[in-house]
């Protein structure tokens, strides 16, 4: 079993990747706005060449790349928006987490976080305005859309409230679970993947398998957040730290 400074360096390697896989896909969609699925599209095929499946849906499945393409390039303020914010929050919230920087530079840690609440209610706002407003798989989409993005915005919003009142560790566990939801959108990019090699065969649509992506890769990250808050909360009870330099 996995333990003490090995599972923390795991933690933080799937935090990094996740992360970077963000920022990645941020700043591609930005590049290529209003074409990045029919981009990425050659890339899917080759992968499933590989692995000897069949898209018995493939003309379909080149319709709808096109329709989430030109849905994002009709609504350029509010993708851009969606994508810039989301990446900026994406790159400045591992910061805060930093028990070095807290402790050397509390003015820019309280600043950043300032800039963290403003971006994070941006990027969820234009977010669920896609989801929400005009998705792409219907009502299921909508509905956990919705649900996440409102997780969201009450979580950020307790974090911030919590520090206000100088409750550390509400502030704390309420930004993990904050991040943990910006970083979600990562891992259904990952569990998208082996859920369109198995599913795609099986004539299942591309609708189908891109909801039951978002409900598990935001499932997998938040559960994941609750278990990294029952871990380090039971270690600081083991072994008190110093105020104000309690870890992530």
């Amino acid at each position: 079993m996995t333990t003490g400074p090995a599972l923390r360096c795991l933690v933080y390697a799937a935090v990094a990747l996740l992360v970077a896989i963000g920022v990645v896909a941020g700043i591609a969609r930005t590049v290529y706005l209003d074409d990045l699925g029919r981009r990425a599209e050659p890339v899917r095929l080759r992968a499933l060449e590989t692995r000897g499946v069949v898209d018995p849906r493939a003309a379909q499945r080149a319709l709808e790349v096109a329709v989430i393409d030109d849905r994002f390039a009709s609504h350029r303020a509010a993708t851009l928006l969606h994508v810039l914010a989301g990446t900026l929050f994406l790159g400045l919230a591992p910061l805060q987490f930093s028990s070095r920087i807290r402790g050397r530079y509390i003015a820019l840690h309280r600043w950043s976080g300032r800039l963290l609440l403003v971006t994070g209610i941006l990027t969820t706002i234009a977010g669920m305005y896609f989801g929400v407003l005009m998705p792409f798989a219907g009502v299921p989409e909508a509905i956990v859309i919705g649900l996440v993005g409102t997780f969201f915005l009450f979580a950020i919003s307790t974090a911030f409230m919590a520090i206000r009142r100088r409750d550390v560790a509400r502030h704390r566990a309420w930004m993990i679970r904050a991040f943990a939801v910006a970083m979600g959108i990562s891992t259904v990019r990952l569990v998208s993947i082996p859920l369109d090699l198995a599913m795609t065969s099986r004539g299942f649509s591309t609708r189908t398998i891109f909801v039951l992506s978002l409900w598990l890769g935001w499932i997998l990250t938040a559960a994941g957040a609750e278990v990294w808050l029952a871990y380090t909360r039971r270690t600081a009870k083991l072994a008190p730290a110093p105020v104000g330099v309690a870890e992530v």
